[in-house]
This record gives C-alpha cells, sequence and structure tokens, in this order.
C-alpha cells in the first residue's frame, strides 16, 4: 500500500467518523452551530465595500513600492569617492610613528647634518 493510499484511506476513515458523530448531536446543538455558521457567512458578506481590495493587489503594490524605493536609493546614490592615501607607501608613512617622528625633528637633522659638512 503506497503512501498515497494510506493517507485517503485516513482520510475516509476520519470523514466517516465526523459524519456520524454529526448525525448523532442533538437538535439544540445542531441549530445552535447552523445559526452560528449563518452568522459568520453574513458578517463575511457584509465586509466587502469600496475599500476592499484583494490579496493580490495589496501584495503587488507592496512589491511595485518596493522595487521603487529601491530604484530611487540606488539612482540618488553619488559615484564613489577614491580614498584620500593613494598608495600603500603614503599609508606607511602616515601610520609609523617612527616616520613622524624623523619629520618633525627634521630641522635639527638638517642642523647636524650641515655642523658635519661645514665643521
Amino acid at each position: 500500500m503506497s503512501p498515497e493510499e494510506r493517507n485517503e484511506r485516513l482520510v475516509a476513515m476520519v470523514k466517516e467518523h465526523l459524519d456520524t458523530r454529526a448525525d448523532a448531536l442533538d437538535d439544540r446543538t445542531a441549530a445552535r452551530l447552523r445559526s452560528i455558521r449563518l452568522q459568520a457567512v453574513e458578517s463575511a458578506e457584509g465586509k466587502r465595500g469600496w475599500f476592499r481590495f484583494p490579496r493580490w493587489i495589496a501584495v503587488g503594490g507592496f512589491a511595485t513600492a518596493a522595487v521603487a524605493v529601491l530604484a530611487v536609493s540606488l539612482w540618488m546614490t553619488g559615484p564613489r569617492r577614491e580614498s584620500a592615501v593613494a598608495t600603500a607607501d603614503d599609508i606607511e608613512i602616515v601610520a609609523a610613528q617612527e616616520q613622524m617622528q624623523f619629520y618633525e625633528d627634521i630641522e635639527f637633522y638638517r642642523w647636524l647634518a650641515a655642523q658635519e659638512n661645514g665643521g
């Protein structure tokens, strides 16, 4: 027996059991269920109006709005700017503290070189 046949057999058994139980309901319970079902159907029919859209229209509108926001945001972004530091050598000079110390004391080193050359 295939799984589909088992499922069909189970559905048939459940349906038969539920039909049997529904037929065994007393008149008061059956009338009450009928009344509740009628109220639910009338309530569902009364909710339709001018502003009631099918679900596919609402989902389509949301998808259209999302695509529009994405397109505008991509269109409004400017071109990417290049970084101020162009090469790895420039990054190394800026990042190294030792190099910064050298540039801060460069006048001293020039004076020292002049003293050694002149003296």
